[in-house]
C-alpha cells in the first residue's frame, strides 16, 4: 500500500531501493540519486516541488489518451481516417510516472551575486532513457512534447519531433497527433496545419525534423524528443538540438532509445555517459538518466562485466523467462504481453542470427560490448582512508617511487604517476587474477603494496573542447587541481619534464621511470641526460626504460595490478581523472594468457592507467627492492 506522505516519484524510488519493485542496478541508482538529492537539495540549491511533478503527472491521464493501434504504417498520411475520439486514458506507470515526475518536480535555484535575488528553472535540461522495444517510449516522449507545448507560461516553444531520417522523426509526430485529434479540448487548443501542431496564442509549435533536413541549424529549441538515438548514424542532429535549448530556461532533450551494437555511436557514448553519472564517476546535475537493462551477477560486475555474461549461471539469462525480464522491459505485462516476449524469445533461439537483435532491442544488451577490466566499486575500495586527501600526499614526501609516464601527441591528456612500494596489508602476497579460469601461473606474487598519486596535463583550449564533446568535467577537475591545464593548445614535453625534475625529484626519491615513448622521444633522451644512461645493464634496469606496450612487457605488470586492486594492497587519493581513466581500460588477452590494456572505446582515455602499469613495469624490473623495516618507518 502506498505511504500517503510520499509523491508517486518518492514512492517509486523508495520502492525500487528497498527491492519491493523488481529494477535493474542502473535504475536502482538512479532512484537512490533521486532520494540522496532530496536528503542534500539545500547543500546543491535544488528545490523538489512535489506539486508541479504531480501536474505533469496528471495531465497524461486528464488530457491525454492512447488511440487504439491499427494495421497501418505509422506515418502522417495514415493517420487522416483516425477517429478523433478514439483511445484510452495515457495512465502512466509507476516508472513513467518517476521520469516526468523527475523532469518537471526538480528545480535549480539561482541566486544573482549581485542582487541577491533568487529565480528557479527547471533542473534537468537533458534526459537519457534506454528501455525494450515497447515500453511506452515513444508515447512517452509524444506526451511529454504536449505537456511543454500547452503548459503555463510558456511562450514561442520552437518543440521538435527528431529523428535521424524523416520516416523516423514522424513517428513520435503521430502519436502527437493521435493525441491531439483524440481530445477534444487539445483539438479546441491546438491547430493542426500539415508537419506542424500549434498553439497560435504563444506562438509555440511542434514540428517534425531529421537528419536530412536541409535546415537544422538556428533552431531556438525549448524541448526535443530524439527518436531511437541508436539508429543515429552520427551526432549531428543531436548537438543541433543540444546547442538550440542554450540560453532557454526549463528546455528539455528527451533522447529515448534502444541499444545498438556499435560502441563509438552518440547513442553508446550517451548511455556509457548516463552509466557514469549513475555509478559516480561524473557529477552533471542537469542530466537525468535512467537506464533499463538485464544485470550481470555481482562476481561478474566484480570483474568488470557490464552486462550479463553468456557462460554465468548467475547472470539474469535473457533466454529464460522470468521477473528479471521486468529490468529490461519495465512496462512488461502493461504495454508489452509476455506472451509476445516470449515469442520473441522462442524465435531467436530457433534462429541463431536473431538473437543479437532481441538481445538488443528487447533487453537492452549492447552486443558489441567490452568488459571493464578494473571496477568503479573495485577502484573506489582504494581510495586512502587518511582525511583529508593532502595528509596521504603530504605523507608521501620523501619516499622512494617509481614514475610511469604515458605523453599525448601534444593536443590530449598525458599523465605522470609516481607509485610509492611499501609492506603488504594482506599476509598472504599470492593473489589470482581475475579470470576465473587463471592459472597458478597467473598468480603473481606480489612483495610490496603501493601508494599511487597520479598527476595529469592538458592544453587549456583541448580541455575546453573535450569538456564539450566528451561530455566530462575537465574545467572542475582543473578548478580542484587534479588536471593541470597548459596554455594554449598544445602540452608542452619540456614543462612535463621540468616538472619531474623540479618538483617530483626534489619531494621524492625516484628509482626508476617507465615511459610509452610513442611520440616523446625527446622526452625520454632529456630523462636519460638528467638522471643517467648505463649502457652496460639490461635495458629494463636502466634508470629511464622506454617500455615497450606489446603483451610481452605488459602482461606481467598488468596482473601486478589486478593483483594489487583485488588484494587491497592499493591506496590512491581519490583523483576523478585517474578514476575515469581506469574505468575506460579493458583488458585484451592473447592466446598466451597475456594481457594488457585497450581503451573500451576510442574517444575515452586511459593515459593515468597505462603511466601506472609502466611505472609497475618498472617497479618489478628493477632488483632492488627497499627493506622491509625501512618502508615501515615511512608509514
Amino acid at each position: 500500500m502506498r505511504t500517503a506522505a510520499l509523491d508517486p516519484v518518492t514512492h517509486y524510488a523508495t520502492e525500487v531501493v528497498a527491492l519491493r519493485i523488481v529494477a535493474g542496478r542502473l535504475v536502482r541508482l538512479a532512484c537512490a540519486r533521486h532520494l540522496n538529492d532530496l536528503r542534500d537539495a539545500a547543500a546543491k540549491n535544488f528545490v523538489w516541488k512535489p506539486e508541479d511533478a504531480q501536474e505533469a503527472i496528471d495531465f497524461f491521464p486528464e488530457c491525454l489518451t492512447l488511440p487504439e493501434e491499427t494495421d497501418v504504417d505509422e506515418d502522417v498520411e495514415a493517420l487522416e481516417d483516425v477517429s478523433p475520439e478514439g483511445g484510452t486514458p495515457f495512465v502512466l506507470s509507476d516508472f513513467q510516472q518517476f521520469i516526468v515526475g523527475n523532469l518537471f518536480g526538480w528545480a535549480q535555484v539561482h541566486v544573482s551575486k549581485k542582487t541577491g535575488a533568487r529565480r528557479e528553472s527547471q533542473r534537468f535540461s537533458i534526459a537519457f532513457f534506454q528501455g525494450g522495444k515497447g515500453c511506452g517510449k515513444t508515447p512517452l516522449g509524444a506526451g511529454i512534447l504536449i505537456y511543454m507545448l500547452v503548459r503555463r507560461g510558456v511562450r514561442g516553444a520552437q518543440l521538435f519531433c527528431a529523428g535521424a531520417m524523416k520516416e523516423q522523426a514522424l513517428i513520435p509526430f503521430a502519436d502527437c497527433l493521435k493525441m491531439v485529434r483524440a481530445s477534444a479540448a487539445l483539438r479546441a487548443l491546438i491547430k493542426e496545419t500539415g508537419n506542424n501542431l500549434a498553439v497560435t496564442s504563444t506562438g509555440s509549435f511542434i514540428r517534425p525534423i531529421s537528419s536530412d533536413s536541409r535546415s537544422q541549424s538556428g533552431k531556438r529549441v525549448q524541448g526535443a524528443v530524439i527518436e531511437e538515438l541508436h539508429e543515429h548514424p552520427n551526432a549531428g542532429l543531436v548537438l543541433k538540438m543540444r546547442a538550440g535549448i542554450k540560453g532557454r530556461p526549463n528546455a528539455l532533450i528527451f533522447m529515448p532509445t534502444n541499444t545498438g551494437f556499435d560502441l563509438e555511436s552518440v547513442c553508446y557514448q550517451y548511455y556509457d555517459y548516463s552509466r557514469q553519472i549513475l555509478d559516480g564517476l561524473v557529477v552533471n546535475e542537469a542530466w537525468f538518466a535512467f537506464v533499463c537493462q538485464l544485470d550481470a551477477c555481482d562476481r561478474c560486475h566484480a570483474a568488470g562485466k557490464l552486462q550479463p555474461s553468456d557462460d554465468c549461471d548467475r547472470c539474469d539469462d535473457w533466454k529464460t523467462e522470468g521477473p528479471h525480464w521486468l529490468k529490461a522491459n519495465p512496462n512488461l505485462g502493461v504495454s508489452i504481453p509476455w506472451e509476445y516476449l516470449r515469442g520473441e524469445v522462442r524465435v531467436a533461439l530457433a534462429i541463431p542470427s536473431q538473437r543479437n537483435m532481441v538481445r538488443r532491442l528487447n533487453f537492452c544488451q549492447w552486443t558489441a560490448q567490452k568488459d571493464v577490466w578494473i571496477t568503479t566499486e573495485q577502484w573506489a575500495a582504494c581510495t586512502t582512508t587518511t582525511s583529508p586527501a593532502e595528509a596521504f600526499r603530504a605523507s608521501l614526501v620523501g619516499r622512494e617511487c617509481f614514475l610511469g609516464i604515458d605523453l599525448s601527441d601534444k593536443i590530449d591528456l598525458s599523465s605522470v604517476v609516481c607509485i610509492f612500494p611499501r609492506p603488504l596489508e594482506r599476509a598472504s602476497a599470492e593473489v589470482q587474477a581475475t579470470d576465473a579460469g587463471a592459472t597458478p601461473d597467473d598468480r603473481p606474487k606480489i612483495d610490496c603494496a603501493i601508494d599511487v598519486l597520479p598527476f595529469f596535463w592538458m592544453p587549456e583550449k583541448t580541455l575546453y573542447t573535450r569538456a564539450q564533446e566528451d561530455k566530462i568535467p575537465y574545467p572542475d577537475w582543473k578548478a580542484h587541481g587534479f588536471v593541470t591545464a597548459w596554455p594554449g593548445s598544445l602540452i608542452d614535453h619540456d614543462a612535463v619534464f621540468e616538472f619531474i625534475v623540479t618538483v617530483l625529484a626534489v619531494k621524492f626519491r625516484i628509482l626508476g621511470i617507465g615511459i610509452d615513448d610513442a611520440g616523446a622521444s625527446g622526452v625520454v633522451g632529456k630523462l636519460q641526460r638528467q638522471f643517467g644512461h648505463d649502457e652496460s645493464v639490461p635495458a629494463e634496469q636502466r634508470f629511464v626504460w622506454p617500455v615497450a606496450q606489446g603483451f610481452r612487457k605488459l602482461s606481467a605488470p598488468s596482473k601486478w595490478l589486478e593483483a594489487l586492486v583485488i588484494s587491497s594492497n592499493l591506496r590512491h587519493d581519490g583523483n576523478p581523472c585517474m578514476a575515469w581513466n581506469i574505468g575506460n581500460m579493458g583488458k585484451e588477452e592473447n592466446t598466451w594468457r597475456e594481457i594488457r590494456p585497450v581503451k573500451l572505446a576510442q574517444r575515452k582515455r586511459i593515459d593515468g592507467g597505462v603511466a601506472l602499469i609502466d611505472a609497475i613495469a618498472k617497479m618489478t624490473a628493477t632488483p632492488f627492492r627497499p627493506p622491509t623495516e625501512h618502508i615501515a618507518a615511512w608509514v
